[in-house]
């Protein structure tokens, strides 16, 4: 789920959120995240952090400990299938043995 449904699920008001930038650079994300703020949802230090955008407050900081984290997976931006098929391809770039990925990655998809 993305950033702003996950929100929703676990009932953060955007409003108590700290402004963001709007599109954070890795870097920054990553300083934040070596602070372990707060989670926006349950007050836990957090383990993720990200950017929500809401209508009426702008870009703000969503940040989530672990489990918070894990009841709101986000969502594969990709299919798997795509992914094994891309990873499949770098496989074969690279002269791996048999340029396949392992069968045990295939049977998690």
């Amino acid at each position: 789920m993305h950033h702003e449904e996950a929100a929703r699920t676990l009932g953060v008001d955007p409003a108590s959120l700290t402004p963001a930038p709007p599109a954070p650079s890795f870097a920054t994300v990553w300083e934040r995240i070596q602070h372990e703020p707060p989670c926006s949802a349950c007050g836990r230090p957090s383990r993720t952090s990200g950017v929500i955008h809401a209508p009426d407050h702008g870009a703000r900081w969503f940040d989530r400990c672990r489990e918070c984290f894990l009841a709101t997976p986000p969502t594969l931006r990709v299919p798997p299938g795509q992914i094994l098929e891309e990873l499949r391809d770098a496989a074969a770039d690279a002269r791996l043995p048999g340029g396949q990925v392992p069968q045990t990655c295939l049977k998690r998809v």
